[in-house]
């Protein structure tokens, strides 16, 4: 399955070891992820600025994110749908890869259940549906 994590799902991962953690691991050993150059500057934007991480913690943030997870340039028409224009950089990113799933925790793209085949759920769905397989 292809899978994209929103910016939310990837913080929340790196800086807790909850559920948006648990869900990570068992997608990078599962899943084929995919991130694009806007999601990886909106998280060292966070990690800078808001969580003030350290030079070398950002690095290895950084390095992480490009071992785990497949980088793509999405080319084409951003859809115009969300009302936080940032959320349809997402929806970009999933209908250029063709991903499957769309994991957030965004209200907003939640609101959606769907963006064309791809479903968007939040950590703790992929949970309950990866429990019952």
């Amino acid at each position: 399955m292809k899978i994209i994590f929103d910016t939310n799902v990837i913080l929340s991962a790196i800086l807790t070891q909850g559920l948006s953690s648990r869900v990570l691991d068992l997608c990078i050993d599962e899943h084929e992820l995919f991130i694009s150059s806007w999601i990886i500057d909106e998280v060292s934007d966070k990690l800078q600025n808001k969580f003030q991480f350290s030079d070398n913690d950002h690095k290895s943030v950084l390095a992480f994110l490009q071992n785990v997870f497949m980088f793509a340039t999405p080319t084409g028409k951003i859809p115009d749908i969300c009302s936080d224009k940032d959320d349809n950089n997402i929806l970009h990113l999933a209908e250029y890869v063709k991903s499957d799933l769309i994991i957030t925790g965004d209200k907003d793209l939640l609101s959606l259940k769907s963006y064309k085949t791809i479903r968007i759920i939040n950590p703790r769905q992929y949970m309950e549906g990866y429990s019952q397989n």
